[in-house]
């Protein structure tokens, strides 16, 4: 399949404007930006007369059941169906990540790669990759705007929570002055900003927040107070009832000790298999520390897998940290 990059949104429409049924998907394991942007797409699509679904490897997390996804979501799939003409893939940097795909092509006639981050591999026929959007949600908003279709209520929830989720409510440094316009615009759209907060972030079940108490015991420090970590194991999961969804956010409490660069979750998958979360201030390029263990993400949040016992991959992965640390010191 031919590759082509897409210079911006209009030319994102003008290539799917020619076909007429639509997949949507995103990574696995996916947050409000990932499912958010996913959603509004496909009621996007939906809303210009297509046929859209979005079709994904993972159940809808809890946290954002407030979404609304019955009748557009189809979860737990393993691959994805035959009859849909396009597969536009939102907030993924790599189409392995979608869960959907074990060395096989899509079973497509097109395939649109929607993205902001930074390691992002153009995977797509089409590919429209931003690194400086403040999320895939904006570029989502984008290509509804640039396709002249309104947005309604509940693309507006979805859109809204995909810039909470991204900026860490407005906190970050992605936040910028279009993130703002473009927040207002969808308040103006109906959406209650109280109650996406609340919906994201006032639900924590008792569980929940006897991991945190579980995660916070596990901090350390090193490298002059500049790098933190915290550590989730097997056992902090069966001993409160939780998985690995609950930990979503959790590296932003080491992170948000005063004078942390870089701050490290490590969560244990299997003994011999960690989930490495990476969050930075601004200074170090997690995404590049990232990439080098076959993950990526942005500069400032990113992710990888890492095999070995935890004494090991937080050896490994905290050595190049540092290193990173030291390079960008002031």
């Amino acid at each position: 399949m031919a590759t082509k990059t897409a210079p911006d949104a209009r030319a994102v429409v003008e290539a799917m404007k020619a076909y007429d049924t639509f997949a949507v998907s995103t990574h696995v394991n996916p947050e409000g930006d990932a499912l958010g942007s996913a959603i509004a797409l496909a009621l996007a699509l939906r809303g210009a007369g297509k046929k859209a679904d979005v079709v994904i490897r993972d159940h809808v997390p809890a946290y954002l059941d407030f979404l609304p996804y019955q009748g557009v979501v189809a979860t737990q799939n393993r691959t994805l169906p035959a009859g849909y003409d396009v597969l536009a893939v939102v907030d993924c940097g790599d189409l392995d990540r979608t869960g959907l795909f074990a060395n096989t092509p899509p079973p497509v006639k097109l395939v649109v790669n929607i993205d902001h981050h930074l390691t992002n591999r153009e995977f797509g026929g089409l590919n429209w990759v931003v690194p400086d959007a403040t999320a895939s949600g904006q570029m989502v908003y984008e290509v509804i705007r640039a396709w002249g279709l309104s947005v309604s209520r509940d693309m507006a929830l979805c859109l809204y929570t995909t810039l909470l989720s991204e900026t860490g409510s407005f906190r970050y440094s992605n936040t910028k002055p279009a993130t703002l316009r473009m927040a207002a615009d969808l308040l103006e759209c109906g959406v209650e900003s109280a109650k996406v907060a609340q919906a994201l972030y006032e639900r924590n079940s008792p569980g929940r927040l006897q991991l945190l108490g579980e995660v916070l015991r596990s901090l350390a420090r090193h490298a002059g107070g500049k790098i933190a970590w915290v550590t989730v194991t097997q056992e902090s999961f069966q001993k409160t009832g939780t998985s690995a969804e609950d930990t979503e956010e959790m590296v932003n409490y080491p992170r948000s000790l005063k004078g942390v660069e870089v701050a490290v979750l490590f969560r244990e998958i299997t003994p011999t298999e960690y989930k490495v979360s990476l969050r930075s201030q601004g200074r170090v390029d997690v995404a590049a520390v990232a990439e080098g263990f076959g993950g990526g993400g942005h500069r400032n949040a990113a992710g990888c897998t890492v095999q070995g016992d935890l004494t090991s991959v937080q050896g490994r992965v905290l050595s190049v940290v540092e290193a990173a640390t030291v390079r960008e010191a002031p």
